[in-house]
């Protein structure tokens, strides 16, 4: 199936899931004052703790398909329409999302709030999530049932793509370029472009066995210096992709960053790019991409560093068992070379 093929499928696909999720009235909230003035908290928290409240509004009467709460590396609530749960989660980095047929989505953080309750509401036709102040939020629980207790928390199945995608918590890691590196004597330049327009603006992130590289989103390229030898590159969402790169000092690479429909989740693919058969292809890329570069002051933050740092240690066993031959990868090597 051709990548145009495959956009208008998913764009039907999304349609008809959309269409059935909003059929209905909607409900809309507002403050309440004598809704607020009757609300009773459950508990309050402590310095070491955070409260979170994840409020699905009843919305959408065609919403009839649950959704999981994800906090952290748990699976912790069912979020039925019209539903509402309190999270108690220790202060410190938190992530809050729901996952529904393995596909995460709704992604939020709740980073370092001593003593404080947070009010989360999700919107289902969007699939973001917000914060809103209090009073909106009590109105909003006041009007939805508490959720049914799950029991023992199980495996939060979409971890690993949060695990390895921290830029979808909202992080604005990449920033604009304004010049294109060139390889010099001593290092290599390789292109990451990502053109397709399927969930454009998702943003999925890449990296290297030194650590975190970059993230992508549609109609923009980023590039890496890197120095003679191999490289290996890793990104995740429905399953692994791997690309490892042999490359010569001096020497420029075009990688293309390709996301497609996959079973549960979009399905990512790192693909080294013939520079002799896709000329006309990079030169339409080169002219039409907007460059983007790190952002180190956001990627040096608190937040995204430690993340970083958990990322890193979940994907080490990944990178030995690349290099153990025990995973799939894609080779860019000298003749890829522009």
């Amino acid at each position: 199936m051709t990548n145009y093929k495959i956009q208008k499928h998913f764009s039907l696909i999304l349609g008809v899931l959309l269409l059935g999720l909003t059929t209905g009235c909607a409900t809309s909230y507002k403050v309440d004052p004598e809704l607020v003035s009757q609300f009773k908290p459950e508990a309050t928290p402590t310095q070491e703790e955070t409260f979170v409240y994840v409020i699905r509004g009843a919305n959408f009467q065609g919403g009839a398909r649950g959704a999981w709460v994800a906090a952290n590396k748990d699976v912790v609530a069912d979020l039925s329409n019209g539903s509402h749960t309190l999270l108690k989660l220790a202060t410190g980095l938190n992530s809050v999302h729901l996952v529904q047929g393995l596909v995460g989505f709704g992604y939020s953080r709740v980073d370092n709030r001593p003593g404080e309750t947070v009010y989360l509401t999700i919107d289902y036709t969007t699939g973001k999530m917000k914060e809103v102040e209090r009073d909106l939020g009590v109105s909003m629980i006041m009007q939805t049932k508490k959720a049914k207790n799950i029991g023992a928390p199980r495996n939060n199945d979409a971890y690993d793509n949060l695990m390895a995608n921290p830029a979808l918590l909202g992080f604005p890691v990449m920033k604009p370029g304004v010049e294109p590196i060139k390889p010099d004597a001593e290092t290599a330049v390789i292109n990451f472009y990502r053109m397709e327009t399927l969930i454009g603006e998702v943003p999925f992130d890449i990296w290297s066995e030194n650590g975190y590289v970059g993230s992508t989103k549609a109609g923009t390229y980023f590039q890496v210096r890197v120095t003679p030898g191999k490289h290996t590159f890793v990104s995740l969402s429905e399953r692994y992709s791997v690309l490892e790169a042999e490359v010569e000092a001096g020497k420029e690479y075009v990688v293309e960053y390709d996301v497609d429909m996959g079973w549960n989740q979009a399905h990512v693919q790192i693909l080294p790019i013939d520079p002799v058969k896709s000329a006309k292809t990079i030169k339409k890329w080169q002219a039409k991409a907007k460059l983007m570069v790190v952002d180190e002051a956001v990627v040096n933050q608190s937040e995204f560093a430690q993340r970083v740092e958990m990322a890193r240690e979940y994907l080490t066993p990944k990178f030995k068992s690349i290099d153990a031959g025990e995973m799939s990868k894609r080779v860019l090597n000298k003749q890829h070379a522009l």
